[in-house]
């Protein structure tokens, strides 16, 4: 749960005339592929959260971009590339929860009294083993992550795969590894000629106005009664908007300074709440089993004690949050980067044939 600045930074906007990305979408997925293998390494063989974390951000980010290569045939399969980095980010999502809760916990107990403090040891504890679960059922799915097909549907270099295949080596059978490094890894095209870069614009300028208008539909209908999974929804559609727009600035189509800064902040505060809320649910779940309250029942008393508390702190972000007014500025600055990206080129590249 992270603090979040906002700028008042005056936005950029592009100049008119010839609109060209300053980085084309290849090597913005290069990079994005690349840092996934590199976080991987340390999700499989040690407990670093923060590269849980930055792994679950990697596929979200990736998934945005490949996004805008899918077409409306599909040739490339690009849907099915997406659905395998969304379950990979699912399978390590309660793993983060819990690196979550830990964090939050810590926090707590350490303001609180020596007798209170043993109430949030003894929950930590329990959170830690249900941690380790998670994290050691995650990493049996993850065992099979194969990068080495997202790089060979997408004409990348295989030198990419190369961070995830020394971390999970000797797991992998004869047979996988022939599949991971034999001809088939070098037949597919590269990637600039999976789809042209008009139509990458025109795709974006596509996804920014659903996202906008999925974004504004969900804040509109958002009140303190909201239900937690609704409102977790909010934030889902928060970030698929703050990612895209991360995205087209990145290729150079304008910027969203404000915009952005807003998206992050509305994220974070969501996130504070939805944690809370989790937490709750968790302490709830674990209390209320008859064994555990039977053996526990002074510090089962204790642990709801806590739940109180931070029920008490979620009714204050609360007051924070609602009601979600969505500044004009977020309006503004994707109408400017959807027009950015409509804008025909001045000079239409040869080998492009979408601009033809």
């Amino acid at each position: 749960m992270e603090s979040v600045i906002t700028t008042t930074e005056p936005e950029a906007s592009p100049a008119s005339g010839d609109i060209r990305p300053s980085r084309p979408l290849t090597d913005i997925i290069t990079s994005q592929v690349t840092l996934l293998a590199s976080y991987l390494t340390p999700v499989m063989e040690s407990d670093d959260a923060e590269a849980i974390h930055k792994m679950r951000v990697t596929t979200r980010r990736l998934q945005a971009s490949l996004d805008l290569l899918q077409t409306a045939g599909d040739q490339k399969k690009i849907r099915k590339l997406k659905k395998k980095l969304r379950d990979w980010r699912r399978v390590l999502s309660p793993v983060r929860n819990y690196d979550v809760f830990l964090l939050v916990i810590e926090k707590e107990g350490a303001s609180r009294s020596s007798k209170r403090r043993q109430s949030f040891e003894h929950l930590k504890s329990i959170l830690q083993k249900r941690r380790a679960r998670r994290l050691a059922k995650a990493r049996r799915y993850l065992k099979h992550v194969n990068l080495a097909e997202i790089c060979s549907k997408l004409g990348l270099d295989a030198e990419l795969w190369a961070p995830k295949k020394s971390a999970v080596e000797a797991d992998q059978s004869p047979a996988q590894e022939t599949q991971t490094e034999g001809p088939h890894a070098q037949t597919a095209a590269p990637l600039p000629e999976i789809i042209g870069e008009r139509a990458i614009a025109l795709r974006a300028a596509e996804r920014i106005e659903q996202r906008l208008s999925e974004f504004q539909l969900l804040a509109a209908q958002s009140h303190p009664t909201t239900n937690p999974a609704e409102l977790h929804q909010l934030r889902i559609a928060a970030k698929r908007l703050r990612y895209l727009l991360e995205l087209v600035s990145g290729m150079g189509y304008g910027d969203a300074v404000r915009a952005l800064a807003w998206l992050r902040l509305l994220q974070d505060r969501i996130g504070d709440w939805h944690d809370l809320e989790a937490i709750e649910e968790e302490i709830i779940s674990i209390v209320s089993r008859r064994k555990f309250l039977k053996e526990n029942i002074g510090e089962s008393s204790r642990m709801l004690q806590a739940a109180s508390h931070l029920q008490s702190k979620k009714k204050t972000l609360v007051a924070k949050l609602f009601p979600v007014k969505v500044p004009r500025t977020l309006q503004a600055s994707s109408r400017r980067l959807v027009r950015s990206l409509r804008r025909k080129p001045a000079r239409p590249a040869t080998n492009d044939p979408y601009n033809e």
